[in-house]
This record gives structure tokens, sequence and C-alpha cells, in this order.
């Protein structure tokens, strides 16, 4: 039987039963290592403080016991926060992201989850979850919390030990501001150079993230335990044959679309001029869910041109949304309590705009990340021996998709510079330690999965789940275990996908992609019509053959019509003043002099690597507020 309870000290109601509406933007866990755990309460309520300080949370739903303290913070849409409890056993449970169950309910339906964990317990209970989300429980039957991280582990969770007790929170940030941290020199170098930090690091020594398609106990006294319920090498390859594998894809897709327009009556879905979000949103448009289409950009964008004609084609309501041209040091302030400081702020600034104007119109945001996996993505680097049985060349992925240009002009000192190849190389032997008698494809997948989607697209996707709900539906277990174990025949050069558009959407298949080719196979018959596809190649290779040469392309009209906001952004009082290299916090890991003659060189020549120079910025004003924050905690 489930009832109501109320914190009294917080006067914060705990919402039971079902609430479509919840909305569970972050959350903070500690676990008493000392018993009795009053110095973990302590901890819990400077946590409280912390997380209104330093990301804003102001409203919460908190529960404080012997066994555990939980608070949920909501959204920035302003939803209400649940947390669930049964009255008979004491057991709680609250989530953040977006879950669904097999039994046909999804977020927002605590109190029937909590239900059905007290029936069948952690692991039976995850192998019916499917979607982007952490679950953590509280069970005071076997005196555990219990935490499960979807599939991916896209949906970011962190875990940062300390004397009184294990803090766990969907913020690495929020955990850094419990106690000064020391930062971590190698996730660091890599958010820098990559704008990506891989395995289970952070930009702090003593915060790690969890791992992904796991169950996490602990117990009083700081005792851990960690098992798998997902095994990504328990999927059998090539097992769904050439001619099933679009119509199960399909069948698949209909179903993800059929859900969450169960949960959700107001989706806005992303669509551009390329293959993924078009796929996603056809089964949207099949399943005929009631949605709103949207793409941002400039006007004359392929993109923006090719959406607008795809939504006309389907009869969709469609919304352009304008990105900042100018982005101001204010925006790029806020966007800091969404990102932790583990994404670009400026960058972030943008996509917070965009959501915001859509956030209170709109349940949720879909878009169609991981639908690049359906294409055999990065499977390029395996010519000619794709789908072959051999170990990946590490060092050969690790120097053509993560290294390139990662340390322009030597900034990094050199106490402490990564040979960055032979790095990354170490991390994706780690990374498929136990498949290299598996096809390289699936060897790629993998990786691609692992460090590319876990920690890049998680960080994005878990930054604007604390604006409102966000989703792509190609990561649902059962899409995704689809898209995996089709043939490496269908999934190479994006047939798979153009099967699809073929044969269940053929008028939005018609319709050119960015680059003017068609959505659809290649035949005798249409082969004139891919003629386009010369000019795009031919310009890649074109590229690649000027980067070698060390040419540096004309800047084009996008680049030339943002320059000024780019500029005035970095003539900001408070920009200077945080990139000041005499006081700079991260002097220990960039030499400074090096550092400020790019950066003045570069504010001289529209801004390469502007990326690397953003994240420096978004880092060293991540420091300077957890440093006001700490030295302001008495």
């Amino acid at each position: 039987m489930l009832t109501p309870c109320y914190s009294k000290r917080h006067g914060s109601s705990y919402l039971t039963g079902e609430n479509r509406a919840s909305s569970v933007g972050n959350f903070l866990v500690t676990i008493p290592t000392i018993v009795p755990g009053r110095s973990a309460q302590e901890l819990f309520r400077a946590g409280l403080d912390s997380a209104r300080k330093v990301l804003k949370h102001e409203s919460s739903a908190v529960l404080e016991g012997p066994e555990s303290c939980v608070a949920a913070f909501r959204r920035l849409n302003g939803s209400p926060v649940t947390i669930a409890s049964d009255a008979h056993t004491g057991a709680w449970l609250s989530s953040i992201g977006t879950w669904f169950h097999s039994g046909g309910y999804a977020s927002g339906s605590n109190a029937r989850l909590l239900e059905r964990y007290l029936q069948v317990g952690p692991e039976k209970l995850a192998e019916e979850l499917e979607g982007f989300f952490v679950l953590f429980v509280g069970d005071p039957r076997t005196h555990e919390t219990v935490l499960i991280t979807d599939i991916v582990g896209s949906c970011h969770c962190f875990l940062r030990p300390m004397p009184q007790a294990l803090a766990i929170s969907g913020s690495s940030l929020l955990l850094a501001s419990l106690a000064p941290c020391e930062l971590d020199q190698i996730g660091c170098q890599e958010y820098l150079r990559t704008g990506i930090i891989y395995e289970n690091r952070t930009c702090w020594k003593e915060i790690r993230k969890l791992r992904p398609a796991s169950i996490f106990r602990f117990r009083l006294g700081g005792e851990q335990t960690v098992s798998k319920y997902w095994h990504f090498e328990a999927i059998p390859p090539n097992s769904i044959g050439v001619s099933d594998a679009a119509r199960t894809l399909w069948e698949h897709l209909l179903c993800a679309a059929t859900k969450v327009g169960k949960a959700f009556n107001r989706p806005l879905c992303d669509l551009t001029g390329g293959y993924d979000s078009r796929a996603l949103v056809a089964s949207f448009w099949s399943a005929k869910l009631p949605i709103t289409t949207t793409v941002s950009g400039l006007e004359d964008s392929q993109d923006v041109i090719l959406s607008a004609r795809l939504a006309a084609v389907a009869g969709l309501p469609h919304i352009h949304a304008h990105a900042a041209e100018v982005v101001t040091f204010d925006a790029v302030s806020e966007a800091l309590s969404f990102t932790d400081g583990e994404y670009d702020l400026v960058e972030y600034a943008r996509i917070l705009q965009i959501h915001r104007s859509a956030m209170n119109r709109f349940d949720i945001s879909i878009n169609g990340s991981f639908g690049e996996v359906a294409r055999g993505y990065w499977w390029e680097l395996l010519l000619p021996h794709i789908g072959k049985k051999q170990k990946l060349n590490s060092e050969k992925v690790a120097r053509l998709r993560f290294t390139a240009n990662s340390d322009p002009a030597g900034i990094f000192s050199p106490e402490v510079r990564l040979d960055f190849t032979s790095h990354v190389g170490s991390i994706i032997e780690r990374c498929n330690a136990g498949l290299a008698d598996c096809p390289n494809t699936m060897q790629m997948d993998h990786l691609y999965l692992d460090l590319r989607m876990q920690r890049w697209q998680g960080r994005i996707a878990s930054s604007t789940n604390r604006i409102w709900p966000c989703l792509s539906p190609f990561m649902f277990r059962s899409v995704l275990e689809t898209i995996l174990a089709s043939d490496v025949r269908i999934r190479r050069r994006g047939l798979l996908i153009r099967e699809l558009l073929s044969r269940y959407t053929p008028a939005w298949a018609t319709v050119p992609l960015e680059h003017g080719y068609p959505a659809v196979p290649a035949t005798w018959k249409n082969l004139h019509r891919f003629a386009p596809i010369l000019g795009h190649y031919g310009g890649k290779v074109g590229s690649r053959a000027a980067r070698i040469l060390g040419i540096r392309p004309r800047a084009n009209a996008s680049t030339q019509h943002s320059l000024p906001g780019r500029l005035r952004l970095w003539s900001e009082e408070p920009v200077r003043a945080v990139m000041d290299h005499r006081t700079m916090k991260l002097n220990g890991m960039l030499d400074a002099a090096a550092l400020q003659a790019f950066l003045t060189q570069s504010k001289q020549e529209n801004f390469p690597f502007e990326g690397m120079w953003n994240r420096i910025l978004s880092l060293e004003y991540t420091l300077r507020v957890l440093g006001s924050i700490q030295t302001s905690t008495p």
C-alpha cells in the first residue's frame, strides 16, 4: 500500500501513485559509511545548499532516513517532482530521465514501478525497462540503496566516496561542490582536447561516472556491489538477414513511437535533411501521432530547407528555431547549471535558448541520436575488411577519429602532456577487451557506443534532461539490438535506412538528402540521381588533403556571419578576466605563454579550434565558480 509522505523541514510533498507530469531533472543521494549516519545527513543538507547555489535547484522532494537520504530536483520546465514510497516496507523510488516499462507504463508512474520492484527485484525489473534513465531505489528489506543505469549509460550518474558517506548524483558539479576536489589531469586533458571524457573519469579525481547497463547496490558502511544486466557481446551478429532487417527495425520503431505517444501528448521532433531524424520522424508520422517537427540553423542551409519540405509533404506542423547569433557571458554562466562544465558552455548556451523556447509548449524533445549506428558509422576505417573477424587497429582508430588537432600550438604543459594517440589507443583496447574474436564491425559498434555515445551524446542529453524530457527512441533496447543484430551487408552505406524509408515512407525517400542524392537504395534505373555523391565525397577528399598539407579553408558564409558575435563574447570583461593567463587556475596543466599567444592569434584568424577555446573557458569558469562556493561555505 502506497501512502503520501511529507518532509516538514523542507515542506516538500512525496507525490505517490500515477502522475504522468512528474519531472525529475537531477538528484542527490547520500549513504552513510559511518554508523550512525548523522554526519551523512549533515553532508546531505550541505548538498542541498550547494544544489541551490551551484545548480540553482530550489525546489525538491526530500527524504531523510538512517540508511539513505535522497533529494529529487525538478526540471527547468517546472513540472512536479515525485518520490514514490511504500508504507508497508518503507521502500522508496525515484528516477531521472525517461523510462518505459514492458507492461505499458512509463516515467511518471513511479508508484507502479516501485510495486513492480518489490515484486520482482532489480534484476528482473532492469530487463523490463528501456529508454534513457537512472533509477534509484531505497530498499529497507535488504538495507540497500539500488541504482540501475540505462544500457548505454547515456543518462549520466556519478559517485563520490567521502569519509562520512557515499554521495551519488546526476551532477558531477554538485558532487565536486561538497568538498574541495583535485583536478583529474587525464580527464581534463581528454575533455579539453576532444570535448569528451572517457571511461569512468570526470574532471575530478574524487568523482567517477557509474557504468552503463548495471545494477549498483550500496549498503551502510560503504559496501558496494555491481552486476551487469545487459551484455553487448550476447547480441548475435548478422542474425537478422538482409530481407528481414528493414521490416524488423520498422516494427520496433513504430512500437517505440507508440510508447512515446502514449506517455507524452505533445512530442516535438527534430527533423533535418539527413537520414536518422527522417527515419525516426517517419515512424511517428506513420503511427499517426500528433507531432510537431523542428529544425535550427540558417535560413539558406540545406537542413532547414529540406526539413521544411519534408514537413510539408507529410502535412506536419513545423518550427524553424533560431539560435542566438550573439552569446553573452550571462548565457554562458547560466549554461553551467545544466552541463556541469563538462560541455562547451558557449555552444550549450545556444542549445539552452532553443529548448527554453519550446519546453512549455511541448512535452518532450525527440531526436535521432544513435540512428547513425544503423548506417555502420565509422566502418569506413575497416575497409577493405568490413565484417571480418579481426582485431581493430586501435592506434589507427585513435589517430583518425579522436586525436587530430588535439593539442594545437602545444598549449599543454610538458609535465602533463599525454601522448594522446597512444593514450586513446589504450582506452580502445580496454573498451573492447574480450571482443577480439567478434566481427570487426561489432567491435567498432561497441567502441562507438561506449566512447562516443555514452559520454558525448550522453552529456548533451543529460544536460537537456534538466530542462525538460528528451529522448532518442533509437536507443530503446528493442530498436538498438535490432540494428546491432542486422546483417553487415544491409548496414553498409546507409542501405538499412534507405530500404526502410523506401518501403514505408516513399514520399520522404524521394526527397533528396542534404547532399543532393535521394534516400533510396541505388539501382541502375535511378543511378543518375546519385551524381551529387561524387561532388560530396570529392570535397571530403579535398578537405582531407588540404589538412594534410596544412592549408586552412576559407571561412564560409555561416562562419563569417557568426564571427562578430564570437568576437563580442571574447571581448566581454568577464571572459577576459576568466582567461587572464596570469590568474588562470589551469596554469598547472597549460603553458600560459603558449596559450596566450595562441588565443591572440586565433582572434585574428576567425577562431580556428574554437571548440577548444570554449572548453578551456568552460572549465576555467567552472573552477572559479566552485572556488567561490567553497570559500563562502562555513
